[in-house]
């Protein structure tokens, strides 16, 4: 077989699984998501590292304590770590987070699960925006109980579309 005709080959059955991954009906996105995380839990897992201090995610309601703590404690110990706080979205999934990297980088995330809306979070088409924190750096609790490096307040946002790792 030529090579021309390998890369043709090659090429189509890219195209086909790409396709086939593209059109996954919603439940199998859904189903995808869960089981092996979605955006923000990727990004947060490569920047933070594979040996880095997982400080959990902290659902809509639950109490952030524990969370917090370990952020704080893996922060002052010089160690990497990321945690991630769920925050009530208006129609979809949205959460912040910090992570801390091998070294010494401290980033906030903000993660929009649909940023068109619809209500579900979608398998393509989530949104991770990184910001790293200010120096000289330093970690706050907001009145929350959540961890965050830009202000102790909470800072509601100046539009609907407004990014803002903290808005509630």
């Amino acid at each position: 077989m030529s090579t021309a005709k390998k890369w043709v080959l090659l090429t189509g059955a890219f195209l086909a699984l790409a396709i086939i991954i593209v059109s996954l009906p919603v439940p199998l996105s859904d189903q995808f998501i869960s089981r092996y995380g979605d955006a923000m839990d990727w990004r947060s897992r490569w920047m933070a590292g594979r040996h880095s201090v997982d400080c959990g995610r902290v659902r809509i309601g639950q109490d952030p304590g524990a969370a917090t703590k370990c952020g704080l404690e893996a922060y002052a110990a010089g160690r990497p770590f990321r945690v991630r706080y769920d925050i009530q979205g208006w129609d979809a999934e949205v959460a912040g987070g910090l992570v801390r990297t091998h070294d010494g980088h401290l980033y906030a995330l903000s993660f929009y699960g649909n940023p068109g809306g619809g209500g579900r979070t979608l398998l393509w088409g989530q949104r991770v925006d990184v910001q790293s924190c200010p120096e000289p750096k330093h970690l706050f609790v907001n009145p929350k109980g959540r961890l965050n490096c830009f202000q102790q307040a909470l800072s509601y946002p100046s539009g609907i579309t407004s990014p803002n790792m903290e808005p509630y």
